[in-house]
């Protein structure tokens, strides 16, 4: 008996089986917007040049640490680091192969952006909607050029950018090798997931969770276990490449040295016991019941919408009560919006009610259900030999849903989520498509619906891109030898004083450590950090045997001076070093240092940035 869906039969298998359908032939109107995309890229590039990062926190060390690897030395063991060695040291070839400058790492960032934007747009023609594909890619370039951290350009990490694109390039590879039984795609992303967990771990382990389905699809796909061997044999190189650089970590000065000493991440660190929770938390990943709380009222919010799209668009009765129904809806939807608008504490409203929607903060929390249905679709569909449906939708989602698990509730078109929340774009506006009816109505009609699906998605992160990059307006130049960096005018002449302190003393043989951050001082200054640790940020120094290696490196040097910032750390509840932590190496710094004053006319507002020189104590005054 056929038991496979009929035309008139509008089962959930078929209406998710049309969801995703056949990939897309490249034509003029795909090329045309490959172009478009290129064409968004480098408008963003060329209007936000060198308007990115943050020279005080967490860039500094992705100038500098590849710097130090250019010129021979060591990672882990010449100086510490939180991530894999990957992007460092590709970073550092790159040093090598163009020079040590800025230019170096804002080429490689923005083409990792518009790589990643592309291989979006690519997914999305594979799983047959490229104007979804075009979405994403385009919500990836906006994010990508916000002048923060929190970019590609110049990031918080490289790891995290280079992570998003061979992510992208892994999704690409697992959704071909979802339909075809070729084995060279899962060789393929075998090796990228081995690659990624050198990279940034929470990307390599989305990788390998993502094949262990991979795997058992394609074994039940093929009615045969004897493909589960074979496949698991293409994931061999990747994890022969792991175990062999994870025994040269561990070579350099054994595995308390990598785990307890450079990669925070770790469970078992001394940053995760002290500030993991608050952490995670803070990136979205809370089960608390407060957190709950709020998505039962995002969903209901979320909810509310969908119900009204429902009645107008699927409902069919058309009487006298089931049109009093639908006004009642639109009312209460727009009574909510009125509400919400009035209530509102956001400079951004109209983004903040559009977001509600088109970029819920809960859009992976939806995207990991989705992940659970697709995952029943593509069961049934074997089940009742329905061969439409694309098993290409079931990866896409469990790959998304792992990999940005950790902001979970909390997913916002800026700041950690943009490495993150690509592949989730593109999964909840296909299935979001599930809105738009397709029966008895046109392809322009559906196309018109996706549109707007799509316009509204855009809209929200273009509005929140353009607020951010409005800060940016009043930045000024501050020029190096090793590149230029768009700041603010305060903080632009405090760092030239800073580099030019910093040139004078090494000109002297004299060391300078800064404290607690501001790594990029050491990269623009073209001087060297006096210890292995460069950044003393809540966390990273661990008391015990890496402080006092720390306080060895500073006396065995001797480090003559201290820049000692104003740089505060309120966002993991303990704000000031040396006083609400690294108690013990602030208590050593101010018992062998003295403050002689600001190393220029205090010009700054007290949340601007400056910087106190502290000069070593001579012994003879320290008695």
């Amino acid at each position: 008996m056929d038991n496979s869906p009929t035309t008139n039969n509008r089962t959930p298998l078929k209406v998710l089986g049309e969801l995703v359908g056949p990939a897309i032939q490249w034509n003029r109107t795909t090329w045309i917007a490959l172009l478009a995309l290129v064409v968004l890229w480098a408008a963003k590039v060329y209007s936000t040049w060198a308007a990115w990062g943050n020279l005080t926190i967490d860039s500094g060390h992705e100038m500098y640490v590849p710097a130090l690897l250019a010129e021979g030395k060591t990672l882990y063991r010449d100086t510490w680091f939180m991530y894999g060695p990957i992007s460092p040291y590709f970073n550092a070839y790159l040093f090598r192969l163009f020079g040590i400058h800025l230019n170096v790492l804002y080429w490689a960032g923005s083409l990792s952006a518009l790589g990643s934007a592309v291989l979006l747009y690519v997914i999305g023609t594979r799983l047959s909607s490229w104007i979804v594909g075009w979405t994403a890619g385009a919500v990836l370039l906006l994010e990508s050029f916000q002048p923060s951290l929190f970019c590609f350009p110049l990031p918080y990490s490289f790891a995290s950018v280079y992570g998003c694109l061979l992510g992208c390039l892994f999704l690409l590879l697992t959704i071909r090798a979802a339909n075809s039984t070729n084995w060279w795609w899962m060789l393929g992303a075998g090796t990228l997931a081995g690659v990624e967990l050198l990279t940034k771990p929470e990307f390599g382990m989305a990788c390998y969770g993502t094949l262990a389905f991979l795997i058992v699809m394609r074994a039940l796909q093929q009615h045969s276990a004897k493909s589960i061997p074979k496949d698991v044999a293409a994931t061999l190189p990747g994890i022969a490449i792991c175990v062999s650089v994870i025994w040269w970590m561990v070579s350099l000065a054994g595995v308390e040295f990598i785990t307890q000493e450079n990669i925070v991440n770790w469970p078992t660190s001394y940053f995760m016991k002290t500030y993991g929770k608050m952490w995670l938390a803070k990136t979205g990943f809370a089960l608390t019941s407060e957190a709950l709380r709020n998505v039962f009222w995002h969903f209901l919010d979320f909810a509310m919408v969908l119900l009204l799209i429902y009645t107008l668009l699927w409902w069919k009765p058309k009487n006298r009560r089931a049109n009093l129904l639908r006004v009642f809806l639109v009312l209460m939807v727009i009574l909510f919006f009125v509400r919400a608008a009035v209530v509102s504490q956001s400079d951004s409203v109209k983004e903040d009610l559009l977001a509600t929607f088109f970029f819920p903060e809960d859009m992976t929390l939806y995207v990991c259900v989705g992940a659970l249905v697709a995952w029943w679709a593509w069961w049934a569909s074997r089940r009742n030999s329905y061969r439409d449906f694309n098993p290409g939708l079931p990866i896409l989602l469990t790959y998304s849903s792992l990999l940005a698990f950790r902001i979970l509730t909390l997913m916002l078109p800026g700041d950690y989520c943009i490495y993150y929340n690509g592949p989730v774009v593109l999964c909840f506006l296909l299935l979001l498509r599930l809105l738009i009816p397709r029966k008895r109505h046109s392809q322009r009609f559906i196309f018109l619906g996706e549109l707007l699906l799509c316009i509204g998605c855009l809209s929200v992160v273009a509005m929140y891109a353009s607020r951010e990059e409005a800060f940016a307006k009043q930045y000024v130049p501050l020029v190096t030898p090793r590149g230029t960096v768009m700041t603010g005018e305060t903080q632009r002449d405090n760092y030239l004083a800073a580099i030019q302190f910093m040139r004078e003393q090494a000109s002297h043989g004299k060391s300078v450590l800064s404290i607690p951050e501001d790594t990029s001082l050491y990269f623009l200054s073209e001087t060297y950090c006096p210890t292995r640790a460069y950044a003393f940020i809540p966390g990273i120094v661990a008391p015990g045997k890496m402080t006092d290696e720390v306080i060895r490196d500073i006396e065995r040097k001797p480090v003559d001076y201290l820049l000692w910032s104003n740089r505060t750390f309120f966002e993991f509840g303990v704000p000031i070093f040396g006083k609400h932590f690294d108690q013990r190496l602030g208590d050593y710094l101010r018992a062998h240092y003295r403050p002689i004053g600001h190393l220029r006319p205090l010009t700054a507002r007290y949340w601007e940035w400056t910087v106190v020189v502290w000069e070593r104590i001579p012994e003879k005054d320290s008695h």
